[in-house]
């Protein structure tokens, strides 16, 4: 690793810690393994200073976001486990920067799985249950870095709220997620064939993740595709009611 990279991995890993915008982003990764590869090493950081990994989140599976960096091509993003909160959970908008909501369905792994070869079956087969959830995140990074600088900086990860969890069933892509603000409905959505499966999204994750030479373990949430998109600028409450899954809720303060 060079010192540059280095500097970048350190710059990034601060403004994550922090909750700020990365002074600069130099050099910008050249493909997408070395942005993956900078993201585990800001990973390791938080890591050696006692943090643990949470679980993951699956990018660029829904709506214009969709082979944004070409077809199937799916990056991730880490969940830090400080950063898993319960429905009902209330958070601090005040203290993520550009603060920004999305309704997700989340995966909770039940057994060990690694591998590059995993299909979309056996990746069903290892979770334990189908939750309903939101992912929280904070963008600090500016579009016009691109988006291997976003997969560096973790895909604007900042957190994760995870609802009951229910029976895993097929047809996740059907789903119909209702989504409000104070009580107030935003939007309502079944993503359909604008969505990659959960599962398929699953298997894609464990190749990823296998080139690095990680895998998913036992009780670790992964969310798998935004049904829709919410700027928070303001202490509020907001829920999802997914059909035949469950709802969860979460207020800002």
């Amino acid at each position: 690793m060079t010192a540059t990279q280095e500097a970048l991995i350190d710059t990034l890993y601060h403004a994550r810690r922090n909750g700020t915008r990365p002074a600069h982003i130099d050099p910008i990764p050249s493909d997408l393994d070395e942005a993956l590869a900078v993201q585990l090493h800001v990973l390791q950081r938080f890591e050696a200073a006692g943090e643990q990994l949470g679980g993951w989140k699956i990018g660029l599976t829904s709506g214009k976001a969709r082979n944004r960096m070409g077809k199937d091509i799916r990056p991730f993003g880490y969940v830090l486990q400080n950063r898993v909160f319960s429905s009902g959970a209330t958070l601090p908008v005040t203290s993520i920067m550009n603060c920004h909501i999305e309704p997700e369905l989340c995966l909770i792994v039940g057994s060990a799985l690694h591998g590059q070869d995993v299909d979309r079956e056996q990746a069903k087969a290892a979770v334990r249950a189908v939750a309903p959830a939101f992912e929280i995140n904070e963008v600090r990074i500016q579009p016009d870095h691109g988006p291997l600088s976003l997969v560096a900086d973790g895909l604007a990860q900042w957190g994760i709220v995870v609802g009951p969890e229910a029976p895993v069933r097929d047809g996740l892509v059907e789903t119909t997620v209702t989504f409000s603000h104070n009580d107030q409905m935003v939007e309502t959505k079944t993503p359909g064939t604008t969505m990659d499966d959960p599962y398929l999204s699953l298997s894609r994750l464990c190749h990823r993740l296998h080139s690095f030479g990680l895998g998913l373990e036992p009780g670790q949430p992964v969310i798998t595709g935004s049904f829709c998109h919410h700027a928070v600028t303001q202490p509020g409450s907001y829920s999802a009611d997914f059909s035949d899954v469950g709802a969860v809720s979460v207020r800002f303060r």
